[in-house]
């Protein structure tokens, strides 16, 4: 048998080209255009001062394609000229400025090797002719900087610095300085140099470094000497992976496309994109690297795959995860403790999609957007200003063998491993069924007296038959949604399928497994919110549960109508299609957990939680509750159980604000609150 290390190898097998980027070629180019007509007023020759200095800045983000990006922005200016940039040029100025950005000369320097870089440049020699000579010949010197590095004067110079700041942990290379507030500015000198160059004419800079520490948010009272512009690198979606394929060749004598040599005729490159995403999160330097591995398995056997299945189940293995990732998860696990703390928050943001804003806070010293970077983790950009935290699925396995990592992260570690991929880029924020969720796998696999689960039993005599604590901690799953009809959706260039409302039968006895949680796909009006599964321990009962998370702050409360809109959409059809050939070995119950009933339903119920049996007769004798069901409505006191008071009124004051909250809308302090509700029921 093969060895680990001989059956996963990432020893590259082609050369990368840069697909996608069209944004972020978008948004730099209009950076320097700003300061190509700002220069006067850093110069100082005009009176007018509204311009301030704004450099294209990409944090160090491992394997984001940032240098990559640096390198070849030039290039890529020429392959958009004539596309995405075409709405820029569309003024006579701008225009002209594109066409000579296009015929710019580019120097690149990678500050880690620095001291034996050897441009022909004599400011890019030394260290300390690096900190001093920039000055000294460019600014200093009577001559123009194109005079100096010998650039014709009509043409622009572009400067693209690596790696700044990433060697300088001691302050020795570029100087961590506090102001008189107290407040550090980091790379002072190195982006007061930036600063002074960008008077020169025809002179512009793309910058690649750490971002701890930095002014992001940079205020106009702000002592920063420059504005960052954050380029988003955003990971490749499905369609920009296909074109990555296509273009990408090996680099042998027949130069074969990659995706020839992978896919076979029973087995797309749609389908490989879809898998390398659903591996990769689209991230260029872990998608570069699993193609490469691929390539390695693949090329001796002389035999592509032939199906989704096979290409998965190769990526999904244990080993190739370990390897594909093992550059990429190093930053973490050395972290110091103050910043492992945040890990679960930050799992918990990835898995209920709260997006946050660059400038978010963690503390009044560190943002939340560092925290990501330093981590080695990715962002996934919703808009300018707005991302949400990306955990590729290759990493999954790394983090959750580490010792450090608890049952908290682990669960949500799981969750986000069996989550299908397009969940992340399509799915709407639905933190509340989320929550319910992981407070019921709690509470179902607690070894602990558990209040609810013990009102559960005394409510329901088929609940209290049931196998409790379930044997495992399980992840949350999501399945594909239950919609009225056979039907597929397009999404992102792709079909996917869904089950039908008529096929309960298959979902109860195939899709849904024992003593795990399922959260459907996609929020529709044809299923509950939460789906699970208990067996009894001694007879052959099953117990299939839906649980609908009702009242997401409807003033009135929820009413009869709503309790019985959930019934017939669920109770319903299980009965119809399961549980009336089933004899009596299978049950179903659905609970309604909402958040604020109306004062009918509370006068009913005698704010009291309460459970219909089979027979019984609900909202004026308008719904007869079927054979072998239960519909348990719990009173607002004990949905408390699940989600507690000061929780439901954060989540109410979030999502009053907008549908899909971001970080700053729910407030470090509720998402702390969630974090600790979690952690009292491990």
């Amino acid at each position: 048998m093969a060895s680990l290390d001989e059956k996963w190898e990432a020893v590259d097998k082609f050369k990368s080209v840069v697909v996608d980027r069209e944004r972020d070629v978008f948004r730099v180019t209009e950076e320097l255009y700003y300061l190509h007509s700002g220069r006067e007023q850093l110069r100082g020759v005009t009176s007018s001062c509204d311009y301030r200095l704004t450099i294209p800045f990409a944090p160090h983000l491992f394997g984001s394609g940032k240098t990559t990006f640096a390198r070849t922005y030039l290039e890529l200016v020429q392959r958009f000229g004539e596309t995405s940039l075409s709405t820029f040029a569309s003024d006579p100025l701008r225009r002209t400025f594109l066409e000579k950005l296009k015929r710019a000369s580019l120097l690149s320097a990678d500050l880690k090797e620095l001291p034996a870089l050897k441009l022909g440049l004599t400011f890019f020699e030394t260290d300390e002719a690096f900190r001093h000579g920039c000055s000294v010949s460019l600014l200093s010197s009577s001559e123009s900087s194109g005079d100096i590095l010998g650039i014709p004067s009509d043409q622009y110079l572009f400067l693209a610095f690596d790696e700044v700041g990433v060697f300088d942990t001691n302050g020795i290379f570029f100087e961590l300085e506090k102001n008189d507030k107290g407040v550090i500015r980091p790379y002072n000198d190195f982006f007061g140099i930036i600063s002074q160059l960008c008077k020169e004419p025809d002179l512009f800079f793309i910058v690649v470094g750490k971002s701890k520490g930095l002014s992001i948010k940079n205020d106009v009272s702000s002592v920063s000497k420059v504005i960052l512009h954050f380029i988003f690198l955003s990971p490749l979606d499905a369609s920009s992976i296909v074109e990555f394929l296509e273009k990408t060749l090996l680099e042998t004598p027949t130069q074969e496309p990659v995706c020839d040599v992978l896919c076979s005729s029973s087995f797309s490159v749609n389908e490989l994109a879809d898998s390398l995403l659903e591996c990769t999160g689209g991230v260029p330097g872990l998608l570069t690297r699993a193609v490469n591995m691929l390539l390695n398995y693949i090329i001796p056997r002389n035999q592509p795959f032939i199906s989704k299945e096979e290409c998965l189940t190769c990526m999904n293995d244990y080993d190739f995860r370990i390897i594909c990732a093992e550059p990429f998860v190093e930053r973490i696990l050395i972290l110091d403790e103050d910043r492992k703390s945040v890990f679960d928050l930050l799992l918990m943001m990835a898995l209920y999609r709260i997006p946050s804003k660059v400038d978010d806070r963690l503390t009044s010293e560190s943002f939340l957007y560092d925290a990501v970077t330093e981590m080695g983790l990715y962002r996934y950009p919703i808009d300018q200003n707005t991302f949400q935290v990306l955990i590729p699925k290759v990493f999954v396995g790394i983090f959750k063998k580490d010792p450090s990592v608890s049952s908290l992260e682990k669960i949500l570690l799981g969750s986000l491993d069996v989550e299908p991929v397009d969940c992340f880029f399509y799915s709407k924020c639905r933190v509340f069924e989320g929550i319910v969720a992981l407070r019921l796998v709690l509470m179902l696999s607690s070894k602990n007296r558990n209040e609810l689960r013990e009102l559960l039993c005394q409510l329901s005599p088929i609940w209290k038959q049931m196998k409790l604590p379930m044997s495992t901690i399980s992840p949350i799953h999501y399945m594909k949604s239950v919609v009225s009809s056979r039907e597929t959706r397009n999404e992102s260039n792709k079909s996917r399928r869904t089950f039908a409302s008529t096929e309960w039968n298959k979902i109860i006895r195939e899709t849904l497994c024992l003593e795990t949680i399922y959260i459907p796909l996609d929020a529709t009006s044809h299923s509950p919110d939460i789906i699970f599964k208990l067996q009894s321990p001694v007879e052959p009962k099953v117990l299939t549960v839906g649980v609908a998370c009702k009242g997401r702050w409807k003033s009135e409360g929820i009413g009869w109508s709503d309790i019985i809109d959930e019934a017939k959409k669920f109770l319903d059809p299980v009965y119809d299609q399961v549980l009336s050939s089933a004899m009596d070995y299978h049950h179903c119950m659905l609970i309604i957990v909402s958040t604020k009933l109306s004062l009918n339903v509370s006068n009913e119920l005698g704010n009291q939680s309460r459970c219909y049996s089979s027979g019984m007769f609900i909202g004026n004798d308008s719904f007869k509750v079927p054979d072998n069901c239960e519909l348990v409505i719990l009173c607002e006191r004990d949905v408390e159980m699940l989600i507690d008071d000061e929780i439901l009124n954060g989540l109410e004051r979030a999502f009053c604000v907008s549908h899909n909250p971001t970080f700053w809308d729910f407030g470090l302090d509720l998402l702390d609150r969630i974090r600790n509700s979690f952690l009292s029921w491990q």
